[in-house]
């Protein structure tokens, strides 16, 4: 909760010399292609909620196995493009293997345990592995394996990625903040290391050119200005000045270093892939959503020549687009293969083949394929691996329906909701699920808890409410302070209205939920406008949202990341402001605990640094000393996230017993003995659940 994901220490960039970003413009051609995303807006549901209505109803699954894993990880094609190296999990113990395409062998090179995240040499013929605290490496051609260096906790010493300039070393970074010294290491296979920058601050991006020397970095002033210098004549000079807390990603320079590659918040709105003239500050677009909609997710460069090859968008699904011709041949060609899928491609420009990766709404593990770029075929890889982890079908899992609705103010809004198939969808009783943050978003991949629900009868809605990340910078921070009974909430409730008149979810049996925002939200739901819905689930919820702001504000800030009071500020919302903070107060549920009618049940954590427990208690107290129907799950041991399996257990029984009792769902299986000895144990009230 809290912590608006915009770009890691990102910027909305303005060049060198006052030559602002916000001024540039895209290219006719792309102006003429875009699309408005008022085309986007969903008009009709009924094709689509016949269609689902017509299906075969879903068997019932047991609870447990909506959350089983794969045995795969860190799938990884080499840079050579001719084998795989993936960790295969018996449940207990990892196993690096090595594929080889071409003849189908499959290599054990090394058992592993605990965390170990394995990357190609550029020659193909070493894997690095990642432990966290020590870099190792694996020769393929025999299996040994060495140490390279232990990494010193103190100057927070990491392995960031494979060196694209050398066949077998890779970039390693240290920090001594005590000194104020931080250097950037080559280490090879034989874990001899150099030195290739230092300086007193902490660089946060950089590029290294083909002979290996550090190009471009970016760094943060006092302010948390983000400042991208490049390398000229042996001196550092400003090549471009960024807004904080905006995108400002280095993906690529030119071999020339005439032109760097960015990812920025183009025309201060969505993120987009530029490039910049150094000498001129000429500024090009190279690619921004032709929907007009989503912020570029990511952009794709090749292992070796880091030459962009795809800009890649997640909303309303993962799209991905070509920069070159063939980069373009390929991107279609799986789109038209996978035209319901989220596709991660992992491409290059000098390999025959590219990795894919699918995911889906409907798909509880990853499926992998391997793209030929020749012949274009699409073919699946570690299929026998992927069984192992006995993924549900797709045929019983429900797909997430993109949603793009109009707001009471005229606001194109965005969401999800997904249906039981077989079932009449005006019917259903229906949960909406608000996601914390409030900066966060939810996306159209398999979510365990979506499914459950849905398996058990219900229509979950998601909204994307203004303040949700990934819909650019303005939709971000639309709402400045309006996170009371006000503009936000309104997203959510016009959703949950809009449906209903589509022809989804019964009115008379509508629950709403959400964790730590999310939680705030479900408060202000129940408090608000009680007549809407029936129950509502509330985890780690602030019942003072103000008085909560104002705490993180005042706390310390978190590694190197700015003050939260910066990010309050970059977000529109000042502490100062005293009209603002009262309306916040007025609506908050802490100050009207008196409104609330329906069932409410809460669950909090006894350690939980970011809403203050005994916030939580106190609100609850409140309710219970006015006979209102309240139940309250408070684990002393817990934090903000619940990691013990028995209070996510407790979460999921929790829920389903309170949908059952207020919607009229299906009661849930029996507690286990042990479920049932901690409910009993961290059940502090209860009157909104038999």
């Amino acid at each position: 909760m809290l912590t608006p994901k915009i770009a890691r220490n990102g910027s909305a960039c303005a060049m060198a010399l006052a030559i602002a970003f916000a001024c540039l413009g895209a290219s006719a051609a792309q102006t003429a292609t875009a699309l408005d995303a008022r085309a986007l807006e969903t008009r009709s549901l009924k094709p689509l909620l016949a269609r689902i209505a017509a299906m075969p109803a879903a068997a019932p699954i047991k609870d447990q196995d909506f959350s089983r894993r794969s045995r795969l990880s860190q799938v990884k094609l080499s840079p050579d493009g001719e084998s795989l190296a993936f960790l295969e999990s018996d449940g207990q113990a990892q196993t690096l293997y090595v594929l080889d395409i071409k003849t189908g062998d499959k290599k054990k090179l090394l058992a592993i345990s605990g965390r170990q995240d394995p990357s190609w040499s550029s020659d193909a013929k070493f894997i690095f592995l990642d432990s966290g605290d020590a870099l190792s490496q694996v020769t393929l051609a025999t299996g040994a394996s060495s140490k390279l260096a232990a990494f010193d906790p103190k100057t927070e010493q990491q392995f960031l990625f494979v060196d694209p300039s050398r066949p077998r070393h890779g970039i390693t970074e240290e920090f001594d903040r005590a000194a104020g010294a931080y250097r950037i290491s080559r280490i090879g296979i034989d874990g001899n290391s150099e030195v290739i920058y230092e300086g007193s601050k902490k660089v946060d991006e950089f590029l290294i050119d083909g002979a290996g020397q550090v190009s471009f970095i970016r760094t943060r002033e006092a302010d948390f200005t983000q400042v991208v210098s490049h390398r000229q004549n042996g001196k550092w000079v400003e090549a471009a000045r960024c807004k904080r807390l905006r995108a400002c990603e280095l993906v690529a320079a030119s071999p020339d270093a005439r032109t760097l590659t960015m990812v920025v918040n183009h025309a201060g709105e969505r993120k987009a892939l530029v490039q910049v003239d150094l000498a001129t500050h000429a500024t090009r677009v190279l690619h921004t959503d032709p929907l007009a909609l989503s912020d570029l997710k990511q952009a794709v460069v090749s292992p070796l020549s880091r030459t962009p090859l795809l800009a890649v968008y997640d909303s309303p699904a993962r799209r991905n687009y070509g920069l070159n011709a063939a980069a373009r041949q390929g991107a279609a060609d799986v789109a038209k293969r996978f035209p319901d899928a989220n596709i991660t491609i992992a491409a290059s420009d000098s390999a025959p083949r590219w990795l894919l990766t699918e995911k889906s709404a409907r798909l509880q593990q990853d499926r992998y394929y391997l793209y030929d770029v020749a012949s274009r075929r699409i073919d699946p890889v570690l299929a026998q691996e992927s069984s192992l982890g006995q993924p549900l079908p797709e045929s019983a899992l429900a797909q997430k329906i993109a949603l793009h609705y109009r707001g009471s103010d005229g606001a194109l809004l965005h969401g999800y909701v997904s249906l039981p198939p077989g079932k009449d969808a005006a019917t259903l009783p229906m949960v909406t699920m608000v996601h914390g943050g409030p900066w966060g978003k939810f996306d159209n991949d398999y979510n365990a808890l979506v499914q459950t629900l849905v398996n058990r009868g219900y229509a979950v809605f998601q909204p994307n409410f203004r303040a949700s990340t990934g819909y650019g910078e303005h939709y971000l921070t639309a709402p400045k302070s309006d996170f009371g009974n006000g503009r936000v909430q309104a997203d959510i409730i016009d959703g949950v209205r809009w449906l209903v008149a589509k022809g989804v979810g019964d009115k008379r049996r509508l629950a709403i939920m959400g964790d730590s925002f999310g939680g705030y939200s479900t408060l202000l739901a129940l408090t608000h406008t009680p007549d809407l819905f029936k129950f509502g689930m509330a985890m780690v919820p602030p019942p003072d949202f103000a008085r909560t702001l104002k705490a993180a504000a005042a706390g310390p800030a978190q590694g190197d990341d700015a003050p939260f009071s910066v990010t309050l500020a970059e977000m529109g919302i000042d502490l100062n402001d005293a009209a603002a903070m009262k309306a916040l107060a007025d609506a908050a549920p802490a100050a009207n605990a008196s409104k609330i009618t329906r069932p409410l049940l809460i669950l909090a954590g006894g350690k939980d640094r970011m809403v203050d427990p005994a916030s939580v208690t106190d609100y609850v107290a409140r309710l219970q000393g006015m006979g209102k129907p309240v139940t309250l799950l408070l684990d002393p041991d817990e934090g903000h996230s619940p990691r013990k399996p028995l209070m996510r257990q407790a979460y999921l029984h929790l829920l389903l017993r309170g949908l059952h009792q207020h919607l009229g769902g299906p009661a849930p299986a029996a507690p286990s003995a042990e479920l049932a000895n901690y409910l009993e144990q961290n059940l502090k009230v209860n009157t909104a659940l038999n």
